[in-house]
């Protein structure tokens, strides 16, 4: 039996970035994963890496079809097509090298890697492969699988998940999405422009429906537009039938009717992986699976922390993150370290969906703003009269900014367009009643960039913007 001071169990952004934090802080730490691939999580091996990898590969192909207008001559862009062999090959390429990153980590930081199933015994004990190690503290960070559907269940050949669509070898004829969030959205993106017909089924009013109102409704008219994607709002799958070379999908709802297509993509969120874990063992309370947590991400078990998307938290790797830094800081200072955690502020999480034009959102929307009380006024302002954006070529979107009309606070960012992705992250330090919007109107963005548009937006709040 080894004894440890910290034993953090699953090793994706969440869970190695904690046992890491817990060994610079001195405690002697080991963390467990299951997966014979090797440390990183659903993040780096089934989730947020090999789909950004896929959305590059697309983002490129699309590129390529406008050269002669970019002065590139002498490519026969007709030719052109997706080999999707070499698409999947790259993106393992990537998980390996980032997996070695990872156990590179482990290895400087001196964490020690348990291979194996973990299992709570209570007590402080996990049991791993059969052998059963102490530990002081314990932090859980198990993640999430894709959550199946009665009637729907994934095959892998015609019905897809989110982890069977990452190693297509071919391009699917006509790709039905059903779910039309971050998931759904970004696939949707990806096939649309390696050639395939999408059609994307949504149960709320509007795709992306946890963000700002504005940014999915604009979003389904630019991938109507640009990418001929049949877009089905208010609308669900209440039936499939499937044959060998087809899916057949009965829609109920305002879009409802007969869809044939080749593939069926299940994008309709994920479920917490807490089962068989050893929770009943422990007097941590559950609901729904998720872990019960507070402010320092303490469950009701002594000592037994739990992070990331097995907590009612945004499911967001940068939040998983963060709450294991928090876990392992509070879990060093009831160690007798001197570190002081200071709990996440769930306010100001970074949202970013990678499609095709890119969203990115932080803060509160306007609902969200007028619900909690506050009297808002809003600004937005469009890439379109940038220099810069029409330079790469994306001209598409907007920045919206919400703020509080009595004070000027900038509340919320919401932005649709190119490199949103890449913009969101200047966004969050506007954020906190530390910038005003009429401070972000006196502030000097350089030129040409797409930076452009946010002292823009914010004179636009006033009613002040620029005519470009």
């Amino acid at each position: 039996m080894a004894s440890f001071d910290l034993i953090v169990i699953g090793s994706g952004p969440g869970g190695y970035i904690a046992a890491i934090r817990g060994a610079q802080l001195g405690l002697s730490t080991a963390i467990v994963e299951k997966d014979p691939g090797g440390l990183g999580g659903t993040c780096l091996r089934r989730g947020c890496i090999p789909a950004k990898t896929w959305l590059e590969s697309a983002h490129r192909f699309e590129q390529m079809a406008s050269l002669k207008e970019y002065g590139i001559a002498g490519v026969d862009v007709s030719q052109m097509k997706a080999d999707l062999a070499t698409i999947v090959a790259r993106k393992n390429k990537i998980v390996l090298k980032n997996g070695k990153g990872i156990e590179f980590l482990m290895k400087k930081n001196k964490v020690t890697v348990l291979k194996g199933f973990g299992k709570l015994l209570g007590g402080g004990k996990v049991q791993v492969e059969g052998e059963v190690h102490e530990a002081k503290k314990i932090i859980l960070a198990t993640g999430s699988v894709p959550k199946a559907l009665p009637g729907l269940e994934t095959d892998g050949l015609r019905v897809l998940n989110s982890d069977h669509v990452l190693d297509l070898q071919e391009v699917p004829q006509h790709l039905v999405i059903l779910g039309a969030g971050a998931i759904g959205v970004e696939f949707a993106s990806v096939f649309a422009r390696l050639g395939s017909k999408v059609t994307l089924v949504e149960l709320m009013d509007r795709i992306l429906p946890i963000e700002e109102a504005t940014i999915g409704e604009e979003l389904a008219k630019l991938l109507a537009k640009h990418h001929k994607m049949d877009i089905r709002v208010k609308t669900r799958i209440a039936a499939i039938e499937r044959h060998a070379d087809k899916v057949v999908c009965h829609l109920e709802g305002e879009k409802g009717g007969v869809v044939e297509g080749s593939h069926l993509l299940v994008a309709v969120g994920r479920g917490p992986v807490t089962a068989d874990i050893g929770l009943e063992a422990t007097a941590a309370k559950v609901d729904r699976g998720f872990v019960d947590v507070d402010a320092f991400m303490r469950s009701a078990e002594p000592g037994l922390y739990a992070i990331g998307d097995i907590v009612k938290t945004p499911w967001l790797a940068h939040v998983a993150s963060d709450e294991g830094i928090v876990a392992a800081e509070h879990a060093a200072m009831e160690l007798g370290k001197d570190v002081h955690p200071h709990p996440v502020n769930y306010d100001r999480i970074p949202s970013c969906t990678y499609c095709d034009p890119e969203v990115g959102c932080v803060g509160l929307s306007e609902a969200k703003a007028k619900e909690l009380g506050h009297e808002v006024i809003t600004g937005s302002f469009p890439f379109m009269p940038l220099a810069k954006a029409n330079i790469v070529g994306e001209p598409h979107g907007f920045i919206k900014i919400v703020a509080d009309a009595k004070y000027g606070e900038i509340l919320g960012i919401h932005i649709l367009g190119p490199k949103a992705t890449e913009l969101l992250a200047s966004s969050v330090a506007l954020l906190g009643g530390e910038y005003t919007v009429e401070e972000l109107i006196h502030t000097m963005y350089p030129h040409p960039t797409l930076n452009e548009a946010f002292p823009e937006a914010a004179r636009a709040v006033y009613g002040r913007a620029l005519n470009m």
